[in-house]
């Protein structure tokens, strides 16, 4: 083959760069392995002793996140067991913060687990402390965002926010809503869990009372409604393209 044929053939391939949708084989492979991740029951992960609902791909995207944004605040919706909420405030320590510095962990959730309420109410984990609030209620009411926005208020900096708690496309769209205000410009807002719509009639998001039609009304299908609506967010992939994410397109930053 002499130079010009080299040069020819090269010329007809497409980088994976200008049509990411040839990465297809790829991106059928994540569909799987996600699938299989969530039949190996990732729910009984731990993280330093406390249950967390998170994959472990999602983890090592979330503590980049975190890193490269350096928060003051991290607004969580959806605290479960607190392994969340652990996790964001052992990543904050490790990052050389200290309850003196101020900011912290926001969480809340319309329920509270015995596991939640005995974790962070008594501060038995040593970063317990840097769970600043945890509120009980509907996240998107007005009781409850008037508690976060006066905390913020109280001590302003650079502000993340995590929605992970009802996965209904309604409740998720009126969070966004609400909770993109809290982000500040450069800040990092993340919708959990959009691979709902991609697991709807698997055992895992089965038809239910509390989610009869997922396939349809998903975090997903909110995040599709804001977006179309908010020029100020966008899309960032570099942190979940190559791993396995139950939240792969939906780390969004807002414009600075």
């Amino acid at each position: 083959m002499n130079n010009l044929q080299a040069e020819n053939i090269a010329s007809c391939r497409t980088s994976p760069d200008s049509r990411p949708d040839l990465n297809f084989v790829v991106q059928d492979m994540q569909r799987t392995f996600l699938r299989l991740a969530d039949n190996l029951r990732w729910y009984e992960q731990t993280w330093l002793g406390v249950p967390i609902w998170q994959l472990p791909d999602d983890l090592l995207a979330l503590q980049r996140i975190v890193f490269d944004a350096n928060p003051k605040w991290i607004v969580e919706t959806g605290t479960k067991f607190g392994g969340t909420a652990i996790f964001f405030a052992s990543l904050l320590a490790m990052m050389g913060r200290s309850t003196e510095d101020g900011g912290g962990i926001i969480t809340v959730d319309v329920h509270e687990t015995a596991e939640a309420k005995e974790l962070l109410s008594a501060k038995l984990h040593r970063f317990a402390p840097l769970v600043r609030q945890r509120l009980i209620g509907d996240a998107k009411s007005p009781e409850i965002l008037t508690a976060i926005s006066a905390a913020i208020a109280t001590d302003p900096g650079p502000v993340m926010v995590f929605l992970d708690d009802w996965h209904d496309g309604d409740h998720v769209y009126a969070e966004l809503q609400e909770y993109s205000k809290l982000v500040t410009p450069g800040g990092i807002l993340i919708v959990a869990d959009t691979t709902f719509e991609d697991l709807a009639g698997t055992p895992v998001v089965v038809s239910s009372e509390k989610y009869p039609d997922a396939k349809r009304s998903n975090p997903r299908v909110a995040l599709r409604k804001f977006l179309s609506e908010h020029s100020d967010f966008l899309i960032v992939t570099d942190y979940t393209a190559t791993g396995i994410s139950n939240f792969p397109d939906s780390v969004l930053r807002k414009a600075g």
